[in-house]
């Protein structure tokens, strides 16, 4: 049985997104999700991704937003990209999510995609764009690691 606080890992590759935006969840990832958990919501996120977050993790994100100073412009325009173009997809009995057109498209993201888990969140990926990002990340890993102290 999952936990509250689900753990996505892994990286599915080749990933369907079929022409009504429709993408299939790996079914490792479904598994994760808290019990009687059936949707995702999806945003556009960072370095050219979308992220898919089960609604508890993302009233979190909701409430780290909510916190920022909103007399500042970068606080508004993080809240305005983050949370405008923000949906609630539910999970369909093939393990589906439909994802608007409009967020595929910021994304890039065709007829393929690639999911990858960020433990808290999983990230969709046009699968060119994210091998790219993870070619330049390995070169500079190292460095990263011990910047982190990771083990």
């Amino acid at each position: 049985m999952p936990d509250e606080n689900p753990q996505f890992i892994g990286e599915y590759e080749d990933v369907p997104v079929d022409p009504k935006g429709r993408l299939i969840v790996p079914s490792a990832i479904r598994k994760e999700l808290p019990m009687g958990v059936n949707s995702f919501v999806v945003a556009r996120w960072f370095d050219g991704c979308l992220a898919g977050f089960d609604p508890g993790v993302w009233n979190r994100v909701l409430q780290q937003l909510l916190a920022l100073d909103g007399g500042q412009r970068q606080a508004r325009q993080l809240r305005r990209s983050v949370a405008g173009g923000a949906m609630e997809a539910k999970i369909d009995r093939q393990g589906r999510v439909l994802i608007p057109r409009k967020l595929l498209d910021r994304a890039n993201i065709t007829d393929r995609a690639t999911v990858s888990g960020a433990i808290d969140h999983v990230e969709i990926w046009n699968p060119a764009r994210y091998a790219e990002y993870m070619n330049e990340t390995d070169k500079g890993l190292e460095e990263i690691v011990e910047t982190y102290g990771l083990r």
